[in-house]
């Protein structure tokens, strides 16, 4: 099993019982683990995987646009390696839409791209803006310490924030690890 397998199980205290958005759930690697914790679970993805419909409520969404949800719906909204595909106005948008969805005092654990993340597109790459580039066809974009910082304006108060090193692909990925709490 590799490390990065074990990664939410720091977070499973402000998981445990609580109503949790998953955003970029994908084939469910992460899914599995929250479900056990989770009082309420919603995964989504732009293309879901089949199968996860016992774990979970599975939505098809795409989550740069606003989410299908009444304000104050989630306790917490997981985001592992999922809010990194869009240029800096819609990352800004995707951040506010997170804290609608949100309950006061909620919380957003999250994982983002690091800019010092040279296995997986951050350099080598044609820059489009500051940050994000055009890796392989697809946008990526690849956070800074102070990027994160400036998404994490009110109503968002950063509670943790670490650069971690991720074994879960053949090259290790470098990405950004925090949790915001929204405090209005």
């Amino acid at each position: 099993m590799k490390s990065d397998d074990r990664w939410l199980e720091k977070w499973y205290p402000t998981i445990q019982g609580k109503a949790v958005l998953e955003l970029g759930c994908g084939k469910g690697r992460d899914t599995s683990k929250l479900a056990r914790v989770a009082g309420e679970l919603v995964a989504a993805d732009i293309s879901p995987a089949l199968g996860l419909g016992d774990l979970a409520r599975v939505l098809q969404l795409d989550h740069s646009r606003r989410l299908p949800f009444p304000g104050c719906t989630f306790d917490v909204v997981i985001a592992s390696l999922t809010l990194h595909y869009f240029d800096w106005k819609t990352t800004g948008k995707v951040f506010s839409e997170i804290a609608r969805v949100l309950g006061d005092g909620g919380n957003l654990i999250c994982r983002l791209n690091s800019n010092r993340d040279i296995h997986h597109g951050a350099v080598g790459h044609p820059e489009l803006e500051p940050g994000l580039y055009s890796v392989n066809g697809q946008l990526k974009r690849f956070f800074t310490k102070s990027d994160i910082e400036a998404l994490m304006v009110e109503p968002w108060r950063l509670v943790e924030l670490h650069h971690r090193k991720i074994d879960r692909y053949e090259k290790a990925k470098l990405a950004w690890e925090f949790c915001a709490e929204k405090s209005w």
